[in-house]
């Protein structure tokens, strides 16, 4: 595995403001191989500490090495997302299961939200899913956090079941919309 690219502030920035200027429909997201470890993980090393909405316990769980990666991508996970100029922006995982595609564990860089990246995931989470005969894409919310519930809303998600504590001290709701 190769050592992740390290860019300034200022030079993500820089990069953000490339990103805003293309439609979600035109940024590509890609799957990520077990290559890709090192990069993963340190955009969960950057992103997660800063997810101050989530419980702190949840913050350092999501924080995986890439082993930690490695092991989910030869257990059934797919990571998926998106590269600008080399550097990982944007990451999410799902898996097949017998309930349709399941989708989580998504990650901005902050420099690259609002730019588009996450509703290009959710297209593609839906192309994905379609494409290897799922019938619904679900995932799980945390309660009150307007941009996560925004973008359910945006993309046809529908709440699926009643609230719940996903882990101690964090309430989700989880979504389904059919494919």
């Amino acid at each position: 595995m190769h050592k992740p690219r390290s860019y300034s502030p200022e030079h993500l920035l820089y990069l953000s403001r490339i990103m805003e200027e293309y439609p979600a429909e035109e940024i590509r997201v890609i799957e990520f191989e077990e290559e890709d470890a090192n990069d993963i993980a340190e955009l969960f090393r950057q992103v997660w500490p800063l997810a101050v909405e989530y419980p702190e316990h949840w913050r350092k769980k999501r924080i995986y090495t890439p082993e930690q990666i490695i092991n989910e991508m030869r257990n059934g996970f797919h990571f998926f997302g998106s590269r600008l100029q080399g550097q990982i922006v944007g990451v999410y995982k799902a898996k097949i299961t017998d309930k349709g595609l399941y989708g989580e564990h998504q990650t901005v860089r902050p420099e690259c939200r609002a730019t588009g990246l996450a509703s290009a995931m959710y297209i593609q989470f839906a192309e994905y899913g379609r494409a290897h005969g799922c019938k619904r894409n679900y995932c799980n919310i945390l309660v009150g956090q307007e941009i996560g519930e925004k973008l359910m809303k945006k993309f046809g998600f529908r709440p699926w079941g009643e609230p719940y504590e996903q882990a101690e001290g964090m309430l989700v709701q989880m979504y389904e919309r059919s494919l």
